[in-house]
């Protein structure tokens, strides 16, 4: 059977347009991503938008830094989000914002942040981590570029990618961001779970701004995509991939590791910037489990790091075992 062509997808920055409803309240323009094209809203554009929100009250330099986020209620595709900013503190280095966010529907609160600015500062002493991913990921990589890698389905399971098969689809129309993964099986193969890795690569769609001229959005498509995929890891690195029985976010935390003109997503001479989020999990129970994630630049600085609470829930299927010591059910 062949492949529908994907459609024209909308460029980032017309995703996350804001309607200006006073000066501390916000509408959406654009409806969000739906995975597997239910009703239900990709969280990291609520996650990601809620910051957008909370840019439009702070004074220019102002950088986003820090986002914690929290979801209280399912977000819906069809329905509008609605953004109430309140300033906490405007500082002379920091300033600090909470975003409430509501549905037309009108239920309560769906989700909620804490969004924190702050000004360029040049330390005496900067130390950040860089890494090699092509050396250190070579199994999996085998050299090839993000260009060559597949894109990333909507939903990262068994049985979802059988359906887009057998629709004839690779994959699910993503707004705002190319998003490729790499093949992890390789290296990942005799690992434990906990030691288990995923790559996802990122480049935005459509053209942005500057990032002198406006750093808070290229910060916002490293927010989009830091929940990309990010709960699906955890039944996928126990093989449990089709056997979760619920699955929401609870919890999403990112902080900016780099600087200002680490964040730049804009297309170079060269062509598109392609940034990697290298995925883990370090802890499942109790219903729950942590996704954690760091994010680099092309350069291999790193960018970022978050940090995701998900609930996720098993079918009756228990196995116990001891991984390096420590007692897992798988």
């Amino acid at each position: 059977m062949s492949k529908p062509p994907l459609r024209d997808l909308l460029p980032l920055t017309q995703l996350f347009r804001l309607e200006r409803i006073d000066d501390q309240t916000f509408r959406s323009t654009a409806s969000p991503f739906s995975p597997g094209s239910a009703r239900r809203a990709y969280g990291g554009h609520v996650y990601a938008q809620a910051a957008w929100a909370a840019a439009q009250t702070v004074k220019d330099g102002f950088t986003i830094h820090n986002v914690s986020g929290f979801f209280t209620l399912p977000g819906l595709a069809d329905v509008p989000f609605v953004y109430h900013v309140k300033v906490i503190r405007n500082g002379g280095s920091y300033c600090t914002r909470n975003v409430s966010v509501v549905q037309s529907e009108g239920k309560g609160i769906a989700f909620t942040a804490t969004v924190s600015f702050k000004l360029t500062e040049r330390s005496t002493v900067e130390i950040w981590e860089g890494c090699d991913l092509y050396k250190l990921y070579a199994a999996a990589l085998d050299g090839r570029g993000p260009e060559a890698l597949p894109d990333a389905p909507g939903i990262d399971t068994p049985q979802y990618r059988a359906t887009l098969n057998q629709e004839g689809r690779r994959v699910d129309e993503f707004p705002g961001l190319r998003c490729k993964e790499a093949d992890m099986r390789e290296w990942n193969k005799g690992r434990p779970p906990l030691e288990k890795r995923q790559l996802y690569f990122y480049t935005p769609i459509g053209e942005m701004p500057l990032v002198s001229e406006c750093p808070n959005m290229h910060a916002i498509a490293h927010l989009y995509a830091s929940d990309r995929n990010s709960l699906y890891l955890i039944p996928n690195i126990l093989g449990r991939g089709g056997d979760y029985t619920q699955m929401a976010s609870i919890s999403i935390n990112v902080v900016f590791n780099g600087t200002v003109e680490d964040m730049d997503v804009a297309r170079n001479g060269q062509g598109p910037k392609w940034f990697c989020q290298e995925a883990q999990v370090t802890w499942i129970g109790g219903g729950r489990g942590l996704h954690q994630s760091r994010i680099w630049s092309p350069e291999g600085r790193l960018l970022a790091t978050s940090w995701q609470e998900g609930l996720v829930r098993f079918g009756r299927r228990d196995e116990c075992r001891s991984v390096d010591g420590k007692v897992s059910r798988l």
